[in-house]
This record gives C-alpha cells, structure tokens and sequence, in this order.
C-alpha cells in the first residue's frame, strides 16, 4: 500500500468481512441484494475509500443480520469517518474489541512488557490469579475476561498461519509472584515450551541490563502482511483506555526501541536458560 490504512478503517473492514462471512454470503450475492455496483463492495472490503456512508453500513449490518452492539459500533465509526474526529481508538468495556480483531489478523506481533507476562502467553491460572486481584470488575466480568483471553489466545495461536510472536519481557514480570510460586512456576515454565516454537521468540531483558531503549514503556506492534510501516500499528495500553499510533514516524520509531530492547535483553537461548534456571 501507498500509504497506511488507518486503525478504524481496518477494523471495519475486518468486522464487515467477518459478518459477510457469518452470514454465508459471496459479494456477487451482496452487490445484487443492495442494488449496489461489484466494485462498490470490492472497495469496501479492501478499505479503498477515505469516506464511508454510515447508511452503507447500516445496510450491510441489517443484511448480514449483524449483533446491535457491533452494528452500532461499525455505523459510529462511518459517522466519525465523515467528521474532523482523530482516527485513534479509546476503549472503556470489558475488552478492548478493537485491539483483539486486529491482533487476530496480524501476521507479526512485537511486544515489550515490563510487570506482566504477555497476554498471549499467559497461563490459565495466572490470567485467573491477575482477574482476581483487579479493580472494579464483578465476578461475571472476570469470568467473561478470562474465557475471552483463552479464546485469544486459541485463535492466534493455533491457527493454520500462526503469526511471527517476538516478546521481550522485563525480568521483573517473571520475579513478581503473581498468583504463589505454583502458578509462576507454571507459567514460566509454559514461556519456556511457547518460545520453543518456530513462530516464537521469547527473550527476557534482565534487571542488570541496565538503562534500555523502551524506557519503561510497554508498547505491541501489528503487522499486516508487509514489513513496511505503511502496513503497521502501535498499540499503547493503559489501565483506562488503550491509544493507537499510525504514522509512519511513529510506527518506525517504536521498531527502533524494539529492535534496540531485543539487543539489550538476554538472546533467546541465554533467556531460555535464564527462565530454567527460575524453576529448577
């Protein structure tokens, strides 16, 4: 692509791929029940405009009888599309949806964590051990959160084109005994037989590593089929809302700090090493 396709952008392509898909319908079958032109729907689909019709969309959504928060969601961002409104996402639910329809669609993940294992990566238990201490959230939504993790994790990483995974995590994330020694003794463990995957490299960026490039921010990148930053996203999560960056600057500058953090951390067999040595 000559240029990046914004966050929401995507994400509405994404959603109103998967929706056509659910409905079991072809886009000759929805160009025709619509009245619209071929290329019309072959546009959307491959996010080829800078303007959406929030009627468009509401027209796909009733067609592809589309769930009402999602189709609420999708006709939200085709009214912000025609407004001056920035292209980056907030969350306040449950769970960011966006950053989860995105991550299941990139073909290669890079994420530096500082007090946490990596969500993909993260064991049942201590998913469950980390819901428990959290604030705010009732009972329904924790259960709600943990099933949803193990989805995640389930339809990222055990699909038939599994992404490229590159994780460095802070060495304090695998000290703080989240959950009691028997959970983390599980869970380091569970990073040890993950990073012996083809896809996956898992390297830990120890305490004596000293000042690094990451500056103590956790950050993920997306990528979508390319390695150029035209076809990437920066993903920044906080505890209220998550923010994407989708410049070219930035999305470069972030693959700088993480390519310095990995030089910074521990190789992937020295990490390895590091982690058996935890529970040994």
């Amino acid at each position: 692509m000559a240029t990046g396709m914004p966050v929401r952008r995507r994400y509405l392509v994404i959603q109103l791929r998967r929706l056509r898909s659910a409905a079991n319908m072809t886009q000759d079958e929805v160009w025709k029940d619509l009245g619209w032109s071929r290329a019309k729907i072959q546009r959307l689909e491959a996010g080829e405009f800078q303007r959406v019709k929030a009627g468009d969309i509401m027209a796909l959504c009733q067609l592809y009888d589309a769930p009402a928060d999602v189709a609420q969601e999708l006709i939200q961002i085709a009214r912000d599309s025609r407004t001056h409104k920035p292209w980056w996402l907030q969350y306040q639910d449950v769970l960011p949806g966006a950053f989860l329809g995105l991550e299941a669609e990139a073909t290669m993940i890079q994420e530096f964590n500082i007090g946490l294992v990596p969500g993909l990566l993260q064991t049942e238990a201590y998913v469950s051990a980390l819901l428990e201490a959290s604030v705010g959230s009732t009972r329904d939504q924790a259960a709600q959160r943990l099933k949803i993790r193990l989805e995640r994790q389930e339809t990222i990483l055990q699909r038939r084109e599994a992404p490229l995974i590159f994780v460095v995590i802070d060495e304090a994330a695998v000290r703080r005994q989240i959950g009691g020694p028997e959970v983390m003794h599980e869970q380091i463990r569970h990073l040890c037989e993950i990073g012996q995957r083809p896809n996956v490299d898992v390297q830990v960026l120890p305490f004596d590593a000293g000042a690094h490039a990451a500056a103590g921010l956790p950050f993920t990148i997306l990528s979508f089929g390319s390695d150029n930053s035209a076809d990437s996203v920066v993903f920044l999560e906080s505890r209220a809302d998550g923010f994407y960056l989708e410049s070219a600057e930035e999305i470069d500058r972030h693959r700088l700090v993480f390519s310095r953090t990995q030089g910074s951390a521990l190789s992937v067999k020295d990490s390895a090493a590091f982690l058996e040595g935890l529970i040994s």
